[in-house]
């Protein structure tokens, strides 16, 4: 039996994915634009991989990349350093932290409505492992575009996988009101 997700959920969805990707990849004092689209990204790139799991469902986050200057300069300056200062490794480990972030804001918002949530922690695979993603046979599955400043486009893809029906009523105010994303320590 298929489980569903609701219009009402899947617009939730959109806007907790959308909130917390701006607080984990926006600059202070500037915009990162973050739109739904209906492609996956396109090209050769590698993603950061996330999961939110719960005993109703588990959502599968990819952040979508390129390793390219634009990109090495935006998340440079999000840690407040320079491009150039940024080898591979550096790169690899601001996309986890930065997916990361995205990640914990996005488990913030669900459990608001849902309690026992589990989250990952980041891995990097190449971009041409979505193409076994059906064999998971998510729910719904979602792409957005961030267009993070000139040139640094990422994309993400949110593939949710229920286990149960799926609904709930959120506001905009718990959006925007939410924390930033940052790690917990118990």
């Amino acid at each position: 039996m298929s489980r569903t997700l609701s219009d009402r959920a899947g617009r939730g969805f959109d806007r907790f994915i959308m909130a917390a990707t701006r607080r984990a990849f926006a600059l202070p004092a500037s915009e990162c634009s973050v739109t739904p689209t209906k492609e996956v990204a396109p090209g050769q790139h590698e993603v950061v991989m996330l999961t939110v799991s719960s005993y109703r469902f588990r959502v599968l986050l990819f952040i979508h990349f390129e390793r390219n200057h634009a990109t090495r300069r935006h998340l440079a300056a999000l840690g407040g350093g320079m491009a150039g200062d940024m080898r591979d490794e550096g790169f690899a480990d601001a996309m986890m932290e930065r997916g990361n972030l995205c990640c914990g804001s996005l488990n913030r918002e669900l459990s608001r409505f849902f309690p026992h949530l589990g989250m990952s922690t980041p891995c990097i695979l190449h971009g041409n492992a979505l193409e076994h993603l059906d064999a998971l046979r998510p729910s719904t599955t979602r792409h957005y575009r961030l267009e993070l400043a000139p040139g640094a486009d990422m994309h993400l893809t949110l593939a949710i996988c229920a286990f149960a029906d799926i609904d709930f009523s959120f506001g905009e105010e718990m959006i925007e009101s939410g924390a930033g994303g940052e790690l917990e320590m118990f």
